[in-house]
């Protein structure tokens, strides 16, 4: 019997995930606050009800940011005993303490945040990394999902809230003010062009698919994100003061 999954949100990163778990053979029901029936239809999934939804063994919540507590109180009385839920969130303390104060106890809690998207992964997944915290749920469980995961072959990284949110304020939030500077400064793919600019070229090209709520959450919600960024723009003014 296959697994059913539900997918709550059918956003971009949404339809790239409930994709993805299509091709690994699993049924997937879909909901989102507008009618996508045609677009889930189109990918093999079932547009539902949220009720309908709330069924599934496991949810992955897909919704944006913004969107996020407003899901889990909506959901939080519906939900059955021992459901799995996985949020995506790509920054774990906000998402994690979240659905420890929110969702009822008798429920499986694990974080993820796959650290690629549409854009960075449109050719394939294979090899890309995915953060798995286990808030709360019995480890059973938790290998099931880790190895659902490796079966993918994505590369697995255990984490915690903490360490993830301040690794992803380098990886993420920095990497993208500079992405975000760099398109201000409306600096374009020239043909004298080195590897390294061709690199940061490709990063500027993600950030633009960045929505505006994104990028500023990011920065915003992450508590070490604006230290990181003010120690980048104190040393880019020293090093601008040394050279002159």
């Amino acid at each position: 019997m296959k697994q059913t999954v539900s997918v709550i949100g059918f956003g971009n990163f949404g339809k790239f995930l409930v994709k993805h778990l299509i091709l690994s053979n699993i049924d997937v029901f879909v909901t989102d606050i507008i009618d996508k029936n045609n677009e889930a239809r189109e990918l093999g999934a079932s547009f539902v009800s949220l009720e309908k939804a709330l069924q599934s063994k496991i949810i992955i919540i897909a919704v944006p940011m913004e969107k996020f507590i407003e899901t889990l109180i909506n959901i939080k009385n519906e939900l059955k005993k021992d459901t799995i839920i996985i949020d995506v969130c790509s920054l774990k303390m906000f998402s994690c303490d979240a659905m420890i104060r929110i969702l009822p106890k008798n429920v499986q809690i694990i974080g993820s945040h796959p650290l690629f998207g549409p854009q960075s992964a449109r050719n394939s997944i294979e090899g890309m990394k995915i953060a798995l915290i286990n808030v709360r749920t019995n480890k059973k469980t938790f290998e099931k999902i880790k190895k659902f995961c490796e079966t993918l072959k994505l590369r697995v990284i255990i984490t915690t809230p903490e360490i993830h949110d301040k690794e992803m304020a380098v990886s993420q939030a920095l990497t993208h003010f500079i992405g975000m500077v760099f398109n201000r400064l409306g600096i374009k793919r020239i043909e004298l062009s080195t590897k390294t600019f061709e690199d940061l070229m490709n990063i500027v090209d993600i950030v633009k698919n960045d929505t505006p709520a994104l990028f500023n959450n990011m920065q915003q919600i992450n508590p070490f994100a604006k230290k990181i960024r003010e120690d980048f723009i104190k040393n880019v003014n020293s090093l601008d003061y040394e050279l002159n």
